[in-house]
């Protein structure tokens, strides 16, 4: 976004905490501050016509939260932290004061939301892939990307089955299958590695 407008920002740019099952975004409000998971996994969520909130994605490092703030618009999803993490956080009225918006700055914000936008529809895509091992495995190569690391740090497994509309049990028993089969290595009680990250079809045309 050029040096200028980085060392302006610089200035206003903090790190906010977040502990398990803080809420960090709520749906239908209009953000005063943009956001980037810096650390951690969020539960991006989204009330149906039947007014019920339910988990449609994981953010992961690198997502970008309230973005919508910055063109006067509404928040399209809620975020509840699965974990403890951090944010990079900017007050929008601090972006106003700085008179940062310019024809850069604009452009990387135009690209990280429709970043995003391709994010939910990637995990649209996994939710409709047939099988939940299927599922798990794709929901799995998508945090590993998110976390940028091989050893990927998992939800629990009320978290999972909640995002795949299927049971704890379910997952708990399935993640022990892809185990056995060798497409996953289970390090320890929170942490896995997927032997073959492409095995499943998920869109790899992320940035």
């Amino acid at each position: 976004m050029g040096e200028t407008t980085a060392q302006a920002l610089a200035g206003v740019i903090h790190e906010r905490p977040f502990r398990k099952s803080d809420v960090v975004q709520v749906e239908g409000e209009v953000a005063d501050q943009i956001a980037i998971v810096k650390l951690g996994t969020v539960k991006a969520t989204r009330r149906g016509v039947d007014a019920i909130e339910r988990p449609v994605s994981l953010f992961g490092r690198g997502q970008l939260i309230g973005a919508y703030g910055l063109l006067g618009q509404r928040n399209q999803v809620g975020c509840k932290a699965l974990s403890a993490g951090r944010l990079c956080v900017i007050d929008i009225a601090a972006l106003y004061r700085l008179g940062v918006f310019n024809r850069m700055f604009l452009g990387c914000v135009h690209t990280m939301i429709s970043t995003s936008y391709g994010h939910l529809a990637d995990w649209a895509h996994v939710m409709r892939v047939k099988g939940i091992q299927q599922q798990l495995l794709g929901a799995l190569q998508l945090m590993s990307h998110d976390q940028s690391n091989q050893l990927t740090r998992l939800p629990s497994h009320v978290a999972l089955a909640e995002l795949l509309s299927t049971t704890r049990e379910s997952v708990a028993r399935n993640l022990r299958l892809l185990e056995q089969q060798g497409l996953l290595i289970r390090r320890d009680r929170w942490h896995c590695q997927l032997i073959d990250p492409q095995i499943i079809d998920v869109p790899s045309h992320r940035s």
